[in-house]
């Protein structure tokens, strides 16, 4: 698909939403959660749709085109004479328009958290759809058969992604470090930041070898800054002791805020 995907979720009516690119018109809604869908992911080729919800399900989309008949393209971007107007420039941009996206699904139900899902990732080269909630470990399941094919024992993650290579990389908010993995659960590379600093964003790119990070200032109000605060104080967590026990060596020092590029095996 030569555009983004824009794909809006957190409605009342537990709703997907496609909005047009300009924002003005919503080209779709597709409903298949009990509660509030909380995170969404598409897959790098558009062809798949992931949403987690509070309900601990993880619904499978499947993002197709619908060719619209010719002539109600034409009479779109025609005069009242029928003729062509003098706006439209060629045909190729009636056939873009006549190509729209639709959401068909849900393909699969995906179970197996216990508690609302904040974080879901699908790659449809790889067959694999990545998931992650407050009380349950990280989740592989397959886009073909929909069930779980893998459980990433004690990895506790707030935002997961999959890279082309089969590399999971996941960010714990509670214990501020960066991890990749194998498919198998097998750790790759860990990175441990300062308790003052938080990842709100992360992208991998498509070759599978870098991420791209935005690390942003828990002072500057992050959503997990009163939680954080409020579960270190409870176990007695001092900034300063902690950071005087990390291992320097596999401590990273980034400007907040910032935007970062690192190599997905060695973080």
């Amino acid at each position: 698909m030569s555009k983004a995907l824009d794909v809006y979720c957190g409605h009342a009516d537990n709703s997907i939403r496609l909005i047009s690119s300009d924002g003005a018109k919503t080209l779709e809604t597709a409903y298949g959660h009990c509660a509030p869908v909380s995170c969404l992911g598409l897959s790098p080729d558009s062809n798949y749709l992931v949403t987690g919800s509070r309900d601990t399900t993880v619904l499978l989309w499947r993002i197709h085109r619908v060719l619209v008949s010719h002539s109600n393209v034409v009479s779109e971007h025609s005069t009242g004479t029928g003729t062509l107007s003098p706006t439209s420039n060629s045909s190729s941009h009636l056939i873009e328009k006549n190509r729209r996206r639709r959401i068909e699904g849900p393909m699969q139900v995906l179970r197996g958290h216990r508690s609302e899902i904040i974080s879901c990732c699908v790659n449809s080269n790889l067959g694999i759809v990545v998931s992650c909630s407050h009380s349950s470990d990280v989740l592989l399941h397959s886009i073909r058969r929909g069930r779980l094919i893998r459980r990433l024992d004690g990895v506790e993650a707030h935002i997961v992604c999959l890279s082309s290579e089969g590399v999971v990389m996941t960010w714990n908010e509670s214990q501020h470090t960066l991890s990749t993995f194998t498919l198998n659960g097998t750790p790759i590379a860990r990175a441990q930041f300062s308790f003052f600093c938080s990842i709100s964003c992360m992208q991998i790119s498509i070759d599978g070898t870098s991420a791209l990070i935005g690390v942003n200032s828990l002072e500057n109000g992050r959503a997990y800054n009163n939680s954080l605060n409020s579960q270190l104080n409870k176990s007695g967590v001092d900034f300063d002791s902690e950071s005087e026990e990390t291992d320097e060596n596999n401590r990273t020092d980034l400007p907040s805020p910032s935007i970062c590029f690192l190599d997905m095996h060695t973080l």
